[in-house]
């Protein structure tokens, strides 16, 4: 994401662990070999269709891209479907389409505009979406501008072909007060509707447990967009478009909109639609406390072969902001891992309504999420990634380094906290120089609750992958010790066995694009 809204200015394997001691092994861990994809590039993005076949995108001169047809063991680059670039995405249809989003406003004349690039030739060639005002605002054409988009896309019956696919282009705006909006295509992403704001006077949708007003009050001003997901034919919620994002409080929304993210995001959103778009559903789905900040920098976001909605997120939740920064100050707070930021997942079973089985204190939303990496797992984790399989079965990503990131009086990252205590203008106390190596995390049994699910943890990497800080404030970032190397996420995906693929960048070892991808142990798919 080229812009974070609202920061402060400020293979080896693993071991099996469980999140407490009530909790039993998990049977056995997975297994991933890594391969070189492409040209170095950041923040990639990564998909599969429903023969197998894994595309690779990022956004580092142009929208490059890769395929692979033999389970991410070699790739091959595919035709460029814009020289330039920015956000991107992909996503695939059950035709074996592919849709690629991009955040370069090349294919009209207005500023910060989103394009849906599609290709039915494996990436051999590719179409633009057109928007409401075709050659001159790109596929969004929005008159507030867009930031980190993401795309989606199915056939969905009566509907049988590529032609016919229901395609959803979803961001949040650059230049309003950060609302989550949807561009919206029923002939296969040839043509697209009008910004539709998912907020703007949803319909009362029986059962709703969230109003408009309650939603609107957390995310105005500040939100980061997490995914778009569709639900799949043949599933009790077919159909219903998922819109997902981060946000913060009412509080924090009264010091005014800030370009500079001075908000903590501790607040995890989704709305739904049943109806094509017309109407919407909005429910928060976790709330993590002021001070506690899930920007780190994105939340992920995914759906399980059932349609059920999932966010994959890191958090200092454990943290006290006040004394976390005292300590962060003077320099002590690598002994105090209630200051760290950890790996969380939470799901709703019933299709978004009711998260991780509700206790939140608005209606609906979790009371508690599910720990990832196990108290002996200390340091920092960043940039999460999440798939999900089966119901309850899910696959988790992530970068640990062992050193606690110090932080501000809002729960936030401070900025060159990683950079270590030599880095220019960063104070003696601060930690060594983080070491960042990739992780990979998996649970067989989310349906038994948060205290009772087991996760198997892999360190996938034995060198590290990145070293030095990971800057989570977007553009804010300021060199030389506000490092945004790896630009913003990692990001996992399922091929059709439901075996894992990791997509990340490294900037230490080889200077490459490359992928995690699993070749042993559970995959979670088993419904096909």
């Amino acid at each position: 994401m080229k812009r974070l809204r609202r920061a402060l200015t400020v293979l080896v394997l693993g071991f099996p662990f469980t999140l407490a001691s009530s909790t039993a092994l998990a049977v056995s861990t997975p297994n991933y070999t890594i391969a070189n994809v492409g040209a170095y590039g950041g923040e990639p993005s990564i998909v599969s269709d429903t023969q197998g076949v894994l595309y690779d995108t990022t956004p580092s001169g142009g929208t490059i891209t890769y395929r692979s047809n033999n389970g991410g063991t070699s790739w091959t680059q595919v035709t460029t479907a814009d020289p330039n670039s920015g956000d991107d995405c992909l996503a695939t249809d059950q035709a074996n389409s592919v849709y690629l989003c991009n955040l370069a406003g090349s294919e009209g004349v207005a500023p910060l505009q989103a394009d849906v690039w599609k290709s039915v030739n494996h990436g051999a060639s590719w179409t633009h979406g057109e928007g409401a005002i075709p050659q001159t605002c790109g596929t969004s054409c929005s008159p507030f501008g867009v930031d980190r988009d993401w795309v989606a896309a199915s056939i969905l019956p009566p509907a049988t072909q590529t032609s016919q696919a229901e395609v959803v282009l979803m961001y949040h705006d650059f230049y309003g007060p950060s609302q989550i909006w949807v561009n919206i295509s029923h002939d296969g992403g040839a043509t697209f509707g009008p910004p539709q704001e998912v907020l703007a006077s949803p319909g009362v949708t029986p059962g709703a447990v969230t109003g408009t007003v309650v939603a609107q009050g957390y995310t105005l001003c500040n939100t980061v967009p997490a995914g778009v997901g569709i639900a799949p034919p043949g599933t009790p919620h077919a159909g219903r478009i998922f819109v997902a994002w981060i946000a913060a409080d009412l509080a924090q929304n009264a010091t005014g909109c800030n370009v500079s993210m001075l908000q903590s995001f501790h607040t995890l959103w989704i709305s739904y639609s049943d109806d094509n778009g017309t109407t919407w559903t909005p429910q928060q789905a976790f709330d993590a406390g002021i001070g506690h900040d899930s920007s780190t920098p994105f939340a992920g976001f995914t759906l399980d072969n059932q349609g059920n909605p999932y966010f994959g997120f890191a958090i200092n939740a454990n943290s006290n902001p006040a004394t976390c920064s005292a300590e962060s100050t003077v320099g002590t707070v690598q002994s105090d891992t209630s200051c760290e930021y950890d790996m969380y997942v939470i799901w709703s079973s019933d299709g978004g309504r009711t998260w991780d089985g509700g206790g939140g204190l608005i209606p609906g939303s979790a009371k508690t999420a599910y720990r990832v990496n196990p108290p002996s797992e200390t340091g920092t984790h960043f940039f999460p990634a999440i798939a999900a399989g089966d119901p309850g079965k899910v696959d988790v990503a992530y970068l640990r380094t062992n050193e606690i990131l110090p932080t501000d009086a809002f729960g936030k990252a401070d900025p060159g906290g990683c950079a270590g205590p030599n880095a220019p203008g960063n104070p003696p106390t601060y930690p060594p120089t983080c070491s960042w190596n990739l992780y990979a995390a998996q649970s067989l049994n989310l349906s038994a609750g948060t205290a009772g699910a087991t996760w198997a943890v892999t360190q996938i990497t034995k060198t590290p992958m990145h070293v030095g800080d990971i800057c989570n404030l977007g553009i804010a970032c300021l060199a030389p010790s506000s490092n945004r190397n790896l630009l913003d996420f990692i990001q996992e995906a399922l091929d059709p066995k439901g075996c894992a693929h990791i997509a990340y960048a490294d900037d230490n070892t080889v200077n490459k694009l490359r992928a995690a991808n699993q070749t042993a142990g559970p995959c979670i798919v088993t419904r096909h």
